[in-house]
């Protein structure tokens, strides 16, 4: 069974070769030369690993700088199913490409987290991993072994794999490793970070194109990042949660195949505050009134704002996918004709108010008798019926998820009588707003 560190954020595992994803750059500067007579880097190294082993449960290999070494270390942590079945994530190229004094994290095609960073001259090498940086769960395996290309009968073996794996923040590895780094060598300043990760499965080797075929593979990605974008909105008009999920999980994986900045944190609020701006669009052509919208975004749009955690952000935007889903379906009027939308948005706006037929006729510019006719005609009972219902779910909505008193909630939604509220809500709901309030999820 694994132990769980700290919470991050998975990188998605993709079929191709790597691209460099992100950076933060630093001065870099030769290490100070080791002064002590008796422990070498290799030495410093070899207690570095035993720290970050013993302290995070993380598997740290020391080996020179050559492809054929680096292979060998990371395999003897794979199972034979795995190497046989799933090419290796470092190439040639990268190695050549590694820098001293820098930091580097990679995630292979299978979700798996990789440190490493360069020490003794760039002759040798301290890698630290496999780990993962959340549970995974069946869903998760089975969207790996999918995304690879792979048949679901390595399914199992593969799930068990991963439950053997450590589990850990990117920030807590990251900050060991970044110390591991400065103990070896002696580097005083602020350690660069750079992150490796697959490109999507359908994208050529892009270095290896000529300037036509970088723009078609540009083009490819951009072409399913829209399609899923497209597939994922219409599910949110319709309120349908589950499959706007699953359009989400495509859209994102795609979404960072393109998008590429030095702050992930950065990068991942501006994808936020993209999402939020297209599901409140979404959700308002299913007929939900801009007022009720605004609410939502702009709640999130705060919460997106003051977070500083790439788990955290990934989690708000399949919290916003979900939210909106749920007001679509529960309060979607697409269905209804423009007069009787903008009667029952007025009901709803002004619950708390004295509402009357005469009232809301005025207010939405129509005429008393045909607006009664429209209205029966279309949502299959009368305006106060419908008025004495919604004030009733809305009472019970606040007597659930909120800690208002029951005369307040009464007052709130437009009861001002309170024996009265209580008769109506038992009508409604068979419980009284006291029993209601028991025996709902939340309590008071």
């Amino acid at each position: 069974m694994n132990r769980t560190i700290d919470d991050g954020r998975k990188q998605s595992g993709e079929k191709s070769d790597f691209k460099k994803v992100n950076t933060e750059e630093g001065n870099l500067k030769d290490a100070s030369p080791n002064s002590s007579p008796v422990c070498s880097q290799h030495e410093k190294a070899m207690i570095s690993r035993q720290f970050i082993e013993a302290i995070l449960q993380v598997p740290v290999s020391l080996c020179t700088v050559c492809i054929e070494e680096i292979e060998a270390c990371l395999k003897s942590h794979l199972p034979d199913f795995l190497k046989e079945n799933f090419p290796f994530f470092i190439t040639e190229s990268m190695v050549l490409s590694f820098e001293p004094l820098v930091l580097y994290h990679i995630t292979d095609f299978l979700s798996l987290n990789f440190n490493l960073f360069l020490y003794d001259n760039k002759s040798r090498a301290m890698i630290a991993g496999p780990y993962l940086t959340c549970q995974a769960g069946t869903d998760f395996c089975e969207q790996v072994l999918q995304d690879n290309g792979k048949n679901l009968s390595l399914l199992v073996p593969f799930h068990q794999f991963c439950l053997s794996l450590p589990i850990v923040g990117n920030s807590y590895m990251l900050e060991a490793m970044r110390t591991a780094l400065k103990v070896v060598t002696g580097y005083g300043d602020e350690v660069p970070y750079r992150h490796y990760e697959p490109q999507a499965r359908y994208s050529q080797e892009v270095s290896s194109l000529s300037p036509q075929g970088v723009e078609e593979a540009t083009m490819e990605l951009l072409e399913h990042r829209y399609y899923y974008e497209k597939l994922l909105l219409q599910e949110v008009a319709q309120g349908n949660q589950d499959m706007a999920l699953r359009y989400y999980r495509q859209f994102s994986m795609d979404s960072r195949s393109i998008v590429r900045t030095e702050d992930p944190v950065r990068t991942s609020k501006n994808l936020s505050f993209s999402l939020n701006t297209m599901l409140r669009k979404s959700a308002e052509t299913a007929g939900i009134h801009p007022v009720h919208l605004d609410i939502i975004s702009s709640n999130f749009a705060m919460l997106i704002e003051n977070s500083n955690s790439l788990k955290e952000l990934e989690e708000f935007k399949s919290q916003m996918i979900s939210v909106y889903c749920r007001f679509v379906q529960k309060n979607r009027l697409d269905q209804y004709s423009p007069i009787i939308r903008k009667a029952i948005t007025y009901i709803r706006i002004h619950l708390a108010d004295q509402l009357t037929l005469k009232r809301i006729s005025e207010g939405i510019r129509v005429s008393p008798s045909y607006l009664s006719r429209l209205f029966n005609q279309e949502v299959h009972e009368s305006i106060s019926n419908y008025i004495t219902r919604a004030r009733i779910d809305k009472a019970a909505e606040l007597l659930s998820f909120s800690r208002m008193s029951v005369q307040n909630i009464a007052f709130y939604v437009g009861f001002g009588d309170l024996n009265y509220f209580s008769r109506c809500f038992k009508k409604h709901k068979k419980k009284t707003p006291t029993q209601y309030r028991a025996s709902s999820a939340i309590g008071a």
